[in-house]
């Protein structure tokens, strides 16, 4: 029985990448001169201010410039990107920690390579008529997945800024950012998660910001890049020229002279507008300042996720694994040295 599970799993997440695939409406095309760079096939959710790093590596070429074609594939739902990695059907993924450390423990053979964030950018905003997070009691909340993840650190703040507890308030699964901001708008959820560009729209409409996680969390790994076992085996070079080009692109984007171009190409892959590519500047890479100059995870950050994961049980009655136990953390390093980064 086990074994056909796994061979379901396996087929059911080939068919939903084949089919991102063919959704995606930028598909990344092999010039001549490319024909011959490895290419690394990256699985993530979608796209978002978040993953401007990310954009500016495929808008700049820096994938290319380290040695390896990016051919990124969007697949809609946290869990979904996740089953695509530890299925091998696309071997590099890029998600929030927890499922990635979800999966290891089940048993999937896949490890954290590189942090992508180390800070979470997530706001709580409400209705307009709450004005304190204590009314959100009896109140339904939009979620991306029933537990774990961002969804325990909802209940971690929560709890923590204004003593309200799981029994306190329901929760509905409605989706990633646009479908938690659309949830809202909506009206069939009360409050809900909301990360940049989506924190800008929900001011301009109407809608309460009761909380800041950052305030109440502290740093926590927000995003990190994965890969399966036998792909971090087989392919580390790649893996590395992978995390090089990612170092370079956060780097870039953080230096005050690309702000234009960092701009342009900010409205080019969100297909947004000026106004949108400015609020998002100002407070992420002025302010904020989420991703890491280095690539590599946070210490304090992984700790706060191992926090959230044995408050919620997920290690009841076992020993607590070491963080090695889920992060390898020699592709990052070799990726700094490369780099000249000490």
């Amino acid at each position: 029985m086990r074994s056909n599970q796994t061979s379901l799993t396996a087929r059911a997440a080939r068919a939903f990448a084949l089919f991102a695939f063919f959704a995606v409406n930028h598909p990344n095309l092999l010039s001549a001169g490319e024909a011959n760079l490895a290419t690394v096939r990256y699985a993530v959710t979608g796209r978002t201010s978040t993953d401007w790093p990310w954009f500016i590596a495929k808008e700049k070429r820096l994938y290319q410039k380290h040695g390896i074609f990016l051919e990124d594939i969007i697949i809609q739902g946290a869990a979904n990107t996740t089953r695509a990695v530890i299925s091998n059907t696309l071997p590099v993924g890029r998600i929030a920690p927890d499922f990635v450390m979800e999966a290891v423990d089940r048993g999937a053979k896949t490890k954290i390579i590189a942090g992508d964030m180390n800070k979470i950018p997530y706001d709580l905003y409400a209705r307009a008529d709450i004005k304190t997070g204590q009314e959100l009691r009896g109140k339904t909340l939009g979620v991306s997945a029933l537990s774990g993840g961002t969804t325990a650190m909802l209940e971690e703040v929560l709890e923590k800024a204004f003593g309200l507890t799981r029994k306190d308030y329901q929760v509905l699964v409605v989706g990633t950012s646009p479908d938690r901001y659309a949830a809202l708008k909506g009206g069939s959820v009360a409050a809900t998660i909301m990360a940049p560009p989506f924190t800008f729209r929900s001011q301009k409409d109407g809608f309460r910001r009761l909380v800041q996680f950052h305030d109440v969390l502290g740093p926590i790994d927000f995003v990190v890049s994965f890969a399966h076992d036998d792909y971090v085996k087989n392919n580390r070079a790649e893996l590395v020229k992978f995390t090089k080009a990612m170092i370079e692109a956060a780097r870039w984007l953080y230096d005050p002279k690309n702000r234009e171009e960092a701009l342009a190409i900010h409205i080019k892959y969100l297909k947004g507008n000026r106004e949108g590519a400015e609020n998002d500047y100002k407070y992420l890479v002025e302010e904020f300042k989420p991703w890491p100059l280095d690539g590599t995870t946070s210490k304090q950050g992984m700790d706060k996720t191992m926090e959230l994961r044995v408050k919620g049980g997920k290690y009841e009655g076992k020993k607590v694994p070491p963080l090695g136990h889920y992060i390898d953390y020699t592709i990052a390093e070799d990726a700094k040295k490369e780099l000249g980064i000490k």
